[in-house]
This record gives C-alpha cells, sequence and structure tokens, in this order.
C-alpha cells in the first residue's frame, strides 16, 4: 500500500472520527453553562510541552527516559517506558492506561504533579505501558500495516490484553530489572486486563506481582451515569462501526495529534463540553485547562472498534463477560448461546495486598458496583488484604489528570507500594 493511499486511508478516518465528535459529544452540551472560565490557553503556560516529544518532555523533568518494545506471546509488540530519577536500582512498578488512554496520561498532569514522576522522585522504577492498538504500540511480528482496514491486527478487545499484554509487559520488565515481582496500577481498562488475568491464572499474578492498585476500575458497571457511555451503549454506535468492518478508532499518527494541538489550545472550553460526559461531573472542575493542548497533542491513544464493542456490551448487560459474538459464534467458540462470564471467584484466590481507589463522583462507578467488586475481592469482611479509598469529588479522569491527585492520592500509593514489599524496602 502506497503512501498516498495511507494518506487517504488516514484522512478519511479523522474526519469520521470528526463528524462522530460534533454529533454525539459537541452538539448535545453546546448549550450548557461552563463551570470554568472560557479562555485561549496562551504557549507561556504549559511550557511549551505540546511542541516537545514524550522524550524530551522527560528529560526535560530532569529524569532518565527510556523506550523499550516488549513482545506478546500472540506476536504482538508493546512500547513501554522506563522512568527513572537516576541509574539506582529500584522496586519496579507498571503503570497501565485504560480505554482509548495511552502511558501519557500518567505524565500529563504536569512535571510536578503527574504520578509517574511523582513514584520515580521516591526511587521506583516506573514503567508506562501502551497497549495494543494504541497510537504509540502499533508493532506486530507480523501484521505489519495496521492501518490497513483490513488486517487481522485489530482483532482484539480488553480480554487480549490480559491474556498477552499484562503478561508480555511484566515479563519483559522482570527480565530487565532482573526483579522477581513487580507492583502493578491500573486506570480503568488497565485494572479490567488485570482482573481478566487474575480470573485465568491467579497464580500467574501471585507469582509475579507484589501490590496491585487500581484506580477507577471497571469490572462491574452497574447503574452507569455516563451520559456518552450509556448513549454509545444504548444506540449500539461502535456495533454499527463494527457491522460495516470498520476495525480501528481514535488511531492517529502523531503528526495529525500534533494538529489538534492548537485547536485544544484555542478553544479550551471543548475539554468541558467533552470529558464530562465521560467520565463523571464534579462540584469542581479539577482538570487545568493549561494542560489541554498538551493533552490533545499526545492523545487519544485510540484502539480497535471490536474493544470498544466489548466495553458497550459490558455497559448494556451489567456483568463481566467475554465477547458476545451472537449465539451461532458463541456456540463456536463457548459451546453456548451467550459469552462466557469470567469466573470472579478465583479472585478471591490472589495473595497480593490490593488497593481500590474509586472517586465519589466516578460515572462509571456506583456504590452498587463498587461494594459487588470488594465482595468479589475479599475473602471474607474482616480480610485486609484488600483495601478501598474513596476520594470526594473525583471523576474517572482524576485519578491521573489533575494536580489535586498528588494530594489526594499518590502519598497513599506511594505506602501502600513500599508496605508491600517490606522487608526489601526500595
Amino acid at each position: 500500500i502506497n503512501a498516498e493511499y495511507m494518506g487517504i486511508l488516514q484522512m478519511k478516518n479523522l474526519l469520521t472520527y470528526l463528524l462522530l465528535i460534533c454529533i454525539v459529544w459537541v452538539l448535545p452540551q453546546a448549550g450548557e453553562r461552563q463551570e470554568q472560565e472560557i479562555r485561549r490557553v496562551s504557549v507561556e503556560d504549559d511550557n511549551g510541552d505540546p511542541s516537545k516529544t514524550i522524550p524530551e518532555y522527560v528529560q526535560a523533568a530532569g529524569f532518565l527516559f527510556e523506550e523499550h518494545q516488549a513482545p506478546t506471546s500472540d506476536g504482538y509488540i508493546l512500547t513501554i517506558w522506563r522512568i527513572r530519577k537516576n541509574l539506582e536500582q529500584g522496586h519496579p512498578v507498571i503503570l497501565q492506561h485504560g480505554v482509548l488512554d495511552a502511558g501519557f496520561s500518567f505524565l500529563l498532569a504536569g512535571q510536578r504533579e503527574n504520578l509517574a514522576m511523582y513514584l520515580a522522585k521516591k526511587g521506583y522504577d516506573v514503567w508506562l505501558g501502551n497497549n495494543r492498538g494504541v497510537t504509540y504500540s502499533l508493532g506486530h511480528k507480523e501484521y505489519y500495516f495496521p492501518y490497513n482496514p483490513f488486517s487481522k491486527y485489530w482483532d482484539f478487545t480488553f480480554h487480549e490484553m490480559g491474556m498477552y499484554d499484562l503478561p508480555g509487559v511484566i515479563d519483559y520488565v522482570k527480565n530487565v530489572t532482573k526483579q522477581e515481582k513487580v507492583s502493578y496500577i491500573g486506570h480503568s481498562q488497565g485494572a479490567t486486563q488485570f482482573f481478566v488475568k487474575a480470573t485465568l491464572d491467579p497464580e500467574y499474578i501471585n507469582n509475579n506481582v507484589a501490590s496491585f492498585i487500581a484506580l477507577g476500575p471497571a469490572m462491574f458497571i452497574l447503574d452507569s451515569v455516563s451520559e456518552l457511555g450509556n448513549f454509545l451503549a444504548s444506540w449500539k454506535i461502535f456495533d454499527a462501526l463494527y457491522f460495516i468492518g470498520i476495525k480501528y478508532f481514535w488511531v492517529l499518527p502523531e503528526r495529525i495529534l500534533r494538529m489538534t494541538e492548537g485547536l485544544c489550545r484555542r478553544f479550551p472550553g471543548i475539554y468541558n463540553l467533552l470529558v464530562p460526559t465521560i467520565g463523571g461531573h464534579t462540584k469542581k472542575n479539577h482538570f487545568d485547562l493549561r494542560r489541554w493542548p498538551t493533552l490533545c497533542s499526545k492523545q487519544p491513544g485510540g484502539t480497535s472498534v471490536k474493544n470498544l464493542v466489548h466495553w458497550m456490551q459490558l455497559i448494556r448487560s451489567g456483568k463481566f463477560q467475554m465477547f458476545d459474538y451472537g449465539e451461532k459464534v458463541n456456540m463456536i467458540k463457548y459451546n453456548q448461546l451467550t459469552p462466557i462470564e469470567y469466573d470472579v471467584s478465583r479472585l478471591k484466590r490472589l495473595r497480593i495486598p490490593k488497593y481500590i481507589i474509586v472517586g465519589t463522583k466516578d460515572a462509571l462507578l456506583s456504590e452498587r458496583g463498587v461494594k459487588k467488586l470488594m465482595e468479589t475481592l475479599k475473602t471474607d469482611p474482616s480480610d485486609d488484604s484488600t483495601q478501598l479509598l474513596e476520594v470526594d469529588d473525583f471523576m474517572h479522569l482524576d485519578y491521573m489528570w489533575t494536580r489535586d491527585a498528588m494530594g489526594k492520592i499518590y502519598p497513599y500509593i506511594s505506602a501502600f507500594i513500599k508496605n508491600s514489599i517490606l522487608p526489601n524496602v526500595i
């Protein structure tokens, strides 16, 4: 496929996505009053971060940066980023992003306020994962051209991320660092893929993970109040895209991401039009709009349409289950008419400390869903190996994107990891 054809494909997909955004996100919210003053963000506001590459961004803050390629057992090649304060060997911590997101999400809040650099300052060896299908992580040993709309590359959901990506990254990090175990922090889908692997092979987790921290874990999506999520699920928007053969969503080349930075700089209020409809409405806008152009220049990361269909199925059913292919194909794949539900009872076999962090305004997490998750993880009501932290007025993306997380979440995360690896403290 020549470069001209590739450019046409990319532009066609970009126009499709922009039209969908306009119809689904912007128009329904256009008349709502904004809580935060809307103004143009100047270049001085964000230190020119949008123009920096991710290595430049990290190194400008005084940290060491390395890019690694981690292979999976099913042939995908994942790009992961290593961040350290110095060359001293610290305990490895993997940070895994959510759906349509990328590893940069853990760097967004600013050089003094993001989780990745906070942990690196504490002496941890920080690794940022990028799942298959993310703009920065499109490698495969066989399917070399993921932008090909007919490529088999895109035949995956979060199930494969749990089956293959998670152990691929963990095994790679262990091999490089020569450490017996890692700590794992997953946001939303990053936590979900952990649960997938833990239900299928709890002993792998016990043998390789020192502690698990979940930020806004989306496993039981019950009573969701996510306006956009519920709309997309109800109207089966992604199901329609999947049916007509569109393979991927919002997987934009880095050069196109850089083009969106100018739009977000000129209209920072787009944030208030879009993000709360996904993650939840808070009393206070915790996100610093000066970071919005930086976000737009590096993300979203994108994913497969099949993965988004899987997520919509979870919203509609309220069940933690495998992909629903329809009764005919389900019988072939699962030997039953309905998709198999993950055996969450196996999560009680985990012998590692677990820390569940949820925001009270997280649109994807209801009180009923969090209660069910905690009951699933705890062996009995007195089990203190699973702890819960509720963060007042935080929505689904505030755990990483906001400066407030520096005081409300990050010290607890660092202390939890430290306690889990005693007496071999970093």
